[in-house]
């Protein structure tokens, strides 16, 4: 009798030990185990729930030099075409290029805007009047900025870029010119970016073509720092005032001449690693050459001219 009650007493005992909170507690080793073993499992990017915790996704910075992308090169094909079949369209550029070309503005809603839509299509088609063009020897691409350079048929060269601006490639600059050359920029984004200023300010002041010499002027202003305009062609007529310049246009398109006129061919070397090209402007009459200084503009990858001094030696 007492071996059965001793019996009894022992299983009631093992059955208590089975309830949760009974027992002997688990040795505290097993314990950091278990929690090792459960951070050990857990793949998510932050289990505690902070959204300022989790890590970023692995995205390339906006100054990375590599490849034009497919968007990028299907607006400039589309640009391109509608620019040989006579049928720009003012929404296909950016803000800052509508700006720069579309002059003048004369309509209280383009002086609202800042720009013409009318002048910008009027310029456009002007510029491309009797050339082709051919395929792309320079391209690349830098963040959301693409840049892409090449032949025009008979003869000269072009310079386009295109920016993403609401999320939507747009061009953002165009030169053609019926010169050629070649610019020897650093292989970095700011190189990248220097350069194409720099063939597009030379060409744009060699440019001898008749359709575009008289409206050179718009695309040099955009280039070049608003101290080096004014100095060139200071303001002196109400007139151009109310229309938008804050520079004289003609007399701008007069100095481009006497720098660039005559120019068949030229070279662009960078100085160094200061932001300095030595340009040789090859001339029936000989060599001239010139240092075209650059500084930064106010955006990401905008480089301006702010002098140009003819070069010792």
């Amino acid at each position: 009798m007492f071996r059965s009650l001793a019996f009894a007493l022992f299983a009631a005992c093992l059955g208590l030990a089975a309830l949760p909170g009974c027992g002997n507690p688990a040795p505290k080793g097993d314990k950091k185990d278990e929690k090792k073993d459960e951070k050990k499992d857990d793949t998510r990017p932050n289990p505690g729930g902070d959204p300022k915790a989790d890590p970023k996704p692995d995205v390339p910075p906006k100054t990375t030099l590599g490849a034009v992308e497919k968007g990028a090169e299907d607006v400039a094909t589309a640009f391109r075409r509608d620019l040989i079949q006579g049928t720009p369209k003012a929404e296909m550029l950016s803000s800052a290029f509508l700006k720069a070309v579309g002059r003048p503005a004369v309509l209280p809603s383009d002086k609202a805007r800042g720009y013409s839509a009318d002048e910008a299509v009027s310029w456009l088609r002007k510029v491309v009047a009797g050339v082709n063009f051919g395929p792309e020897m320079k391209r690349d691409q830098v963040g959301d900025v693409a840049y892409l350079c090449g032949p025009v048929h008979p003869h000269g060269s072009y310079c386009l870029r295109l920016v993403k601006e609401g999320g939507a490639w747009k061009v953002d600059w165009l030169s053609i010119s019926s010169v050629e050359g070649t610019v020897a920029p650093a292989p970095t984004p700011d190189g990248v970016a220097q350069g194409f200023v720099v063939a597009s300010f030379v060409e744009t002041l060699a440019d001898l073509n008749d359709n575009r010499k008289n409206d050179r002027h718009l695309l040099l202003a955009a280039m070049v720092t608003k101290e080096l305009r004014t100095k060139w062609s200071p303001l002196e007529f109400e007139q151009d005032k109310t229309q938008g310049y804050d520079y004289g246009p003609a007399k701008l398109a007069t100095e481009a001449v006497k720098i660039g006129g005559g120019t068949t061919a030229y070279t662009a070397t960078r100085i160094g690693d200061l932001p300095e090209f030595k340009v040789e402007l090859a001339k029936p009459t000989g060599k001239k050459a010139f240092v075209v200084k650059l500084v930064k503009g106010a955006a990401p990858h905008e480089w301006l001219v702010s002098e140009v001094t003819e070069a010792k030696g």
